[in-house]
């Protein structure tokens, strides 16, 4: 008896403190799998578009998308996904299949359809990265452009949970 007691008091704290770690990463996963939640969970996606070699979408990975509080904000609030603007991968989004069509296959790759689909060009241009908020009725709530600052991003999303209504066009 005397055992069992003493490996229960030994393996106890084990549980009760594993139980309220903190993520160190955001929790990302697959557009259908967002899709699919967001539907039935009543909770936004949370869309991070970003492309190869761009700094400041880097940038934000590692300084902003990295902080405690940012991490515990989008894993609780949102089903993040992180899409590279570039991919010459197809990528299927409200059962339509998005491509990147340049035509040559060695060239460099250009905006991939998705992008074009779901971010609005700012003056002229597309600006990298990008953050689209999209309910499970795929319907945008807001797009945020540009690299974030901890404080940016966790003021923005804060925001985007208070009000939680779609973007009129």
């Amino acid at each position: 008896m005397k055992k069992l007691i003493v490996i229960l008091l030994t393996i106890t704290p084990l549980f009760i403190f594993s139980q309220n770690k903190s993520k160190k990463s955001i929790d990302w996963m697959d557009l259908s799998k967002a899709e699919e939640f967001s539907g039935k969970y009543n909770k936004n996606m949370l869309l991070f578009f970003y492309r190869p070699d761009c700094e400041y979408c880097e940038k934000m990975k590692n300084e902003s998308l990295t902080d405690p509080s940012v991490i515990s904000l989008i894993n609780e609030n949102f089903f993040p996904v992180i899409i590279n603007g570039k991919s010459k991968d197809p990528i299927t989004y409200n059962d339509t299949i998005y491509i990147n069509n340049k035509s040559n296959p060695e060239d460099e790759p250009s905006i991939h359809n998705i992008v074009r689909k779901l971010v609005d060009m700012k003056d002229g241009n597309y600006y990298w990265p990008t953050i689209v908020i999209i309910n499970g009725k795929h319907q945008k709530i807001i797009q945020g452009n540009g690299a974030w600052s901890k404080e940016q991003t966790l003021r923005n999303l804060k925001q985007i949970i208070s009000v939680r209504k779609p973007i009129k066009n």
